[in-house]
């Protein structure tokens, strides 16, 4: 078989494979579209690693054929494990080493994280077989409490090379670091204790001192963070330019009335139920449910019910004006933001498809089928092209920066060669706004934070 000839490397990956073949754990922080993928089998290949083993999330599982397809250089024996029981992955994966033996050719296993500290795949992951470990997407890994991450710290022990991608290394906090330097076997940069860690870099306060009010010492852990890690942000690649817009408004009186109960008093009466909140976090969901349109009534069982629809107007209105065959996305995080998708597509005269947990339309809508797209935050945050559309909607966001970035990242990426045009639609005076500019603000401290990671690197070698 002839293997295609792949286009030269970027003087970046260049650069962070170099990076990588000069030390046994690394953390390739490289914005969405900067090719990490290539990187790390790159990496692979000069290493002439026989047995490899990538972790990540399970909706990128089948992403990696494609890149071993365009990238490899060596006929890999490529196993995607993402159907079927633990038992039955551990199964296909022996027969892929077997075959690969047989072949005398290299084998990449290919597995999610939650799969593969089960039993009985993890103990093949754990029987140090393999020459180099990826985990893609580690900022899953931040949880220092997270029974996967503490099981991936564990394996990274037992296998000599460990890579970490992500392009956002900290979808939260500074903090978010620690664990994924643990899970690289890297514990000489920050130890083995996220207590001190925790100390060390940020400032406690609140309720029994208890919570994280700032952070500290930020020079300090960026100076021990740059001796593993990589940094490519965005800014390498050529992109068109992106620009956002908000666009505010506002709520029916019924809806007005209901939010405002819930803000005040957790519960609010809603046609014929009750909305409740139990606790703050729960809270800002109903209240952002609310903003969106829909809400959740306590029954038994509990159901939908729309309360408002100022933001299926608004989207409506915009589809109206833009060209018939301009594509758009539009993001969401709750089941009634895919409903208000639907309706604002057909107020506009357009066919609309979906990708979210319960449907998996999106290589019918690259082909064509229809122009609108509903996102599923989560859903289309990670793996996925989306650069078929350069307008691109946001009902509402939820609260992780990480899954937010990633969204952004979907349309403006290698693929694009358009303006991307982004659309935040906001209900005036609610907690939309709120979330907005936390998320804004988040994104500044982390990148306060990541600046400069490659000079910190380099002073510290010179």
């Amino acid at each position: 078989m002839t293997v295609p000839t792949a286009p030269s490397l970027w003087r970046h990956q260049s650069e962070a494979i170099d990076f990588v073949l000069d030390r046994p754990s690394t953390l390739l922080h490289m914005g969405m579209g900067t090719g990490k993928s290539r990187c790390a089998i790159e990496v692979a290949e000069r290493m002439e690693v026989r047995r490899m083993l990538i972790l990540c999330p399970l909706s990128v599982v089948d992403a990696w054929e494609k890149q071993f397809t365009q990238f490899a250089r060596r006929g890999w024996e490529v196993c995607l494990l993402n159907k079927g029981s633990v038992a039955k992955k551990q199964k296909l994966a022996y027969a892929a080493m077997e075959r690969a033996r047989a072949m005398g050719c290299p084998v990449v296993i290919v597995i999610n994280y939650e799969s593969a500290r089960l039993s009985p795949f993890n103990m093949l992951a754990e029987a140090g077989q393999f020459d180099l470990l990826i985990m893609d997407e580690s900022h899953r890994l931040k949880s220092p409490r997270g029974k996967t991450a503490k099981w991936v710290a564990k394996l990274a022990n037992k296998i000599p090379k460990r890579v970490a991608l992500t392009g956002t290394p900290m979808p939260h906090s500074p903090l978010d670091c620690f664990q994924q330097t643990l899970c690289l076997g890297a514990s000489h940069v920050f130890g083995r204790s996220f207590v001190q860690f925790r100390r060390r870099y940020s400032i406690m306060g609140g309720f029994q001192g208890k919570e994280v009010k700032g952070f500290q010492n930020i020079d300090d852990l960026r100076a021990r963070l740059s001796k593993i890690t990589y940094q490519a942000d965005r800014t390498v690649l050529e992109l068109p330019p992106a620009m956002f817009e908000k666009r505010m408004v506002e709520l029916s009186p019924a809806a007005r009335r209901a939010y405002k109960q819930m803000e005040e008093t957790l519960r609010a009466d809603i046609g014929s139920g009750e909305v409740t909140a139990s606790n703050g976090l729960t809270r800002l969901l109903r209240l952002q449910q609310l903003t969106s349109g829909q809400v959740t009534i306590d029954a038994d069982p509990p159901y939908q019910e729309r309360v408002d629809d100022s933001k299926v107007k608004a989207l409506a209105d915009l589809m109206i004006d833009l060209p018939p065959d301009e594509p758009i996305c539009v993001f969401g995080q709750f089941r009634g933001d895919m409903e208000t998708v639907h309706l604002a597509a057909k107020k506009a005269g357009r066919e609309s498809l979906e990708l979210s947990g319960p449907r998996k339309e999106l290589n019918e809508w690259q082909a064509g089928q229809a122009t609108v797209l509903a996102v599923q935050i989560q859903a289309g945050g990670v793996g996925v092209d989306l650069t078929r559309a350069r307008v691109v909607a946001f009902l509402s966001t939820g609260f992780s920066l990480g899954d937010y970035l990633q969204a952004l990242a979907r349309n403006h990426r290698p693929g694009q060669d358009r303006t991307v045009l982004y659309y935040h639609f906001l209900a005036k005076d609610t907690v939309d706004l709120a979330v907005y500019h936390a998320l804004r603000k988040r994104e500044n401290v982390i990148e306060g934070v990541l600046a400069d990671l490659n000079n910190s690197q380099k002073k510290e070698t010179v």
